[in-house]
Formats: structure tokens, sequence, C-alpha cells
């Protein structure tokens, strides 16, 4: 059940994504946002076992938030995006969705 709710969570900025690309029919700016948050994802989940013996949820989930969002922010600005709140609010809730996706992942793996 947890695997499911871990799915939906990182499918969530994927969802938005699509919405803004069929609503404009052109703009696919927050997919690629998207993928620069689901790479941050993938690489803090990859080393995570290198960073800690002890894999606790919320040490992957904050390590996820951070490279996520970070990530998210400078595939916006590569598509010239300027920085400012709505790139940084778009890809805090991008980063958020891939936290809780790897917090939810996470929790049926720890002791």
């Amino acid at each position: 059940m947890l695997k499911a709710v871990s799915i939906v969570f990182a499918a969530i900025p994927f969802a938005f994504g699509g919405i803004r690309a069929v609503q404009t029919g052109t703009d696919v700016r927050y997919l690629w946002v998207a993928l620069g948050g689901m790479a941050g994802r993938m690489i803090a989940v990859a080393v995570s076992p290198r960073l800690q013996r002890a894999r606790r949820p919320f040490t992957v989930a904050a390590a996820v938030f951070i490279l996520s969002t970070g990530l998210a922010v400078a595939v916006g600005r590569l598509l010239g995006t300027m920085l400012g709140p709505g790139l940084l609010v778009v890809a805090a809730g991008f980063g958020g969705c891939f936290a809780a996706s790897a917090w939810f992942s996470h929790l049926e793996v720890s002791p």
C-alpha cells in the first residue's frame, strides 16, 4: 500500500505538467522541471545508503527535497525562467512531492 502512495506522490508533478501542456498546447516547461526534480530524487535515493548506515525515512526525504528542489530550479533557469517566487514555489512543490514519495517508499523498508 505504501508503494502505491509513493508512486502517486511521484506522479503529481508530471500530472501538473501534463495539465499545463494540454491547457496551453505548447508549454511543456513544467514537465521538464518535473524531470529535473525526479532526477534529484533518484540521485538522493541512490547515494543515501552511502551517506548513512541507517536509512531513516526523514533523512532520505530531506535529502530528496533539497536535491529535487535544487535541480528543478536549475532546470527552470536553463529553460529561461526568471528566478523568483513563481519558480521557487513550483520547484519546492515538486520537491515536496518527490520528498513525500521517498518518505513513503522508505517507510516500508526502514527498521
